[in-house]
């Protein structure tokens, strides 16, 4: 991981590799129809708390779907998307 990081920071930039401070309103401006939010973690990472308390301010808990992606997951992310 260190090697991959270093490899990062050094062809695209610090950016890429470096802890982001980020809201969820801040996400959903870049989002809309056509451009779905897709949550890819690391191990230890979790931000369905954040995410359903979001949903449930505008209004919208009743259309989010989320799933965990893993064997015999593709047929549902697919119809998500």
């Amino acid at each position: 991981m260190f090697a991959f990081k270093n490899y990062v920071r050094l062809h695209m930039g610090a950016f890429y590799v470096e802890g982001q401070n980020t809201t969820m309103e801040s996400i959903y401006v870049d989002t809309d129809k056509l451009t779905p939010l897709i949550f890819i973690l690391s191990t230890g990472a979790d931000p369905t708390e954040m995410l359903y308390k979001f949903a449930k301010d505008k209004g919208v808990s009743e259309s989010l779907e989320t799933i965990s992606l893993g064997q015999g997951q593709t047929e549902k992310a697919l119809k998500l998307i």
